[in-house]
């Protein structure tokens, strides 16, 4: 996925607030800012980036600011720094991660130890993206919907294998026993 499609579709999937509102009992604030972590803004300049680089251009093309995808959140262009392994991109929670330069897959890393990788989050960049946005809607069904624990885990492992099978579904193992 191309970050201007995964713009495209987060936009698609924000849910409404009116239609939360009639199904659920949840307060406005928590609707607001549910809504909220889903806002992605174009920024006024345009860097251009290979199509290649999906991660890389949608931080540098767009304003993620607010975005947070469960504990995914995306770093300002200013904080994307590299070194001579990584592309650091973003936080899982409390930990970075980031694009390892010599396969190009998104890694997890331990923040104490930056060398040392906790998870394979996706063989590449767009898998990354394709990701979130399956993972934005299985949360959403969970949370607003209803979703068996069995469905669940089914879309868990319909998602490790657009990440890109076996390897890469320990990140989205974190997901199995909590809510979504």
């Amino acid at each position: 996925m191309k970050a201007i499609n995964f713009v495209t579709e987060i936009s698609k999937i924000k849910p409404n607030k009116l239609e939360i509102k009639k199904n659920t009992d949840f307060s406005d604030e928590f609707i607001d800012a549910y809504i909220n972590d889903l806002q992605i803004v174009k920024k006024s300049t345009n860097v251009s980036i290979s199509a290649d680089n999906a991660i890389i251009d949608l931080i540098f093309n767009y304003d993620l600011t607010n975005l947070r995808i469960l504990t995914v959140s995306f770093n300002k262009d200013t904080d994307t720094l590299e070194d001579d392994k990584y592309i650091y991109v973003g936080w899982a929670e409390a930990f970075p991660f980031a694009i390892l330069k010599e396969t190009g897959e998104i890694v997890e890393l331990d923040w104490e130890d930056p060398t040392y990788i906790i998870s394979y989050m996706a063989k590449d960049q767009s898998s990354f993206l394709d990701i979130l946005i399956e993972i934005e809607k299985l949360n959403q069904k969970d949370v607003f919907g209803s979703i068996t624990k069995k469905e669940k885990k089914e879309n868990l492992k319909q998602i490790s294998i657009i990440a890109g099978g076996d390897k890469y579904s320990w990140f989205l193992s974190n997901f199995d026993n909590e809510e979504i």
